[in-house]
């Protein structure tokens, strides 16, 4: 017999769930508690949020459900309050990323395992996105960081793409980390999000079915952005926000209307 719900839905949250207004449709919601109250169905959260962001997101929808957090790099249950799977740097690794990334003339913000968030001067990402880390910001020296044990993920989001390709480029291809550059809806026009090798959101997604004893035989992944590809290549149906970039779309058994609309809703005709 398969243990868990028989179908599976994974969802991205920003350009899936909400806009860039972080506040879901009312369709959506109420789809949303639709297939959390079906035993056949689970619900499975997989994003680039950092726990703390999600939990405040989570919390103003009305929303609790087991996450997939920066990329795969963590996994907490906020309905169990839980933390499931955790993957860092090695302090070697992480110090020859960052020196790759200072050499192009970039700097990241740094999420540690404990919620924090580090930056150092000269940081290269958005006004909008410092504000986001709000009380978990701390600043720090490229040294002092470069030492850590703890850091889950690097970010440089809002910016333009061309400050950020040299640097993706040369990551590309190296062992010590995973580079994702990519238009984003919520801080335009691009970001980069660096993380610990073998790192994505399918890998998460996979040891939160280990970790509860989900074995389903259908996955429905929801996605909008280049950092869903891996589970929407995965997965049984890969449902794409309409509006995704084309390599996404391309990607798509079916495509659905965008969040401000309460496209997600559209999933329960999958189901």
């Amino acid at each position: 017999m398969t243990a868990g719900p028989e179908t599976v839905i994974v969802t991205d949250l920003d350009g899936t769930v909400w806009d860039n207004t972080l506040v879901a449709h009312p369709d959506t919601l109420a789809a949303i508690a639709q297939v959390q109250a079906r035993d056949d169905v689970g619900l499975l959260v997989a994003t680039g949020r950092r726990r703390n962001s999600a939990r405040r997101a989570f919390e103003a929808n009305g929303i609790a459900a087991p996450a997939v957090l920066l990329n795969g790099a963590i996994g907490f249950d906020f309905v169990a309050e839980e933390l499931f799977h955790s993957i860092t740097f090695d302090v070697d690794g992480l110090a020859r990323v960052l020196e790759v990334l200072d050499t192009h003339g970039v700097s990241p913000v740094a999420y540690l395992s404990d919620t924090t968030a580090v930056a150092v001067e000269g940081v290269t990402t958005s006004a909008h996105h410092l504000g986001t880390l709000e009380g978990d910001l701390v600043w720090w020296t490229l040294d002092q960081l470069a030492v850590r044990h703890d850091v889950l993920g690097l970010s440089m989001l809002g910016v333009d793409r061309e400050l950020l390709a040299s640097a993706h480029e040369a990551l590309t291809g190296e062992a010590h980390a995973v580079s994702n550059l990519f238009g984003d809806a919520l801080y335009p026009p691009a970001s980069m999000m660096v993380a610990p090798p073998g790192v994505d959101k399918q890998r998460g997604i996979e040891t939160w079915f280990t970790h509860a004893g989900w074995q389903p035989k259908r996955v429905i992944a929801m996605g909008d952005a280049g950092n869903d590809i891996a589970m929407l290549e995965a997965a049984d149906v890969a449902v794409v926000i309409r509006t995704a970039t084309d390599d996404v779309r391309a990607l798509a058994h079916h495509e659905i209307s965008p969040p401000a609309e309460g496209g997600w809703a559209e999933v329960l005709d999958l189901l």
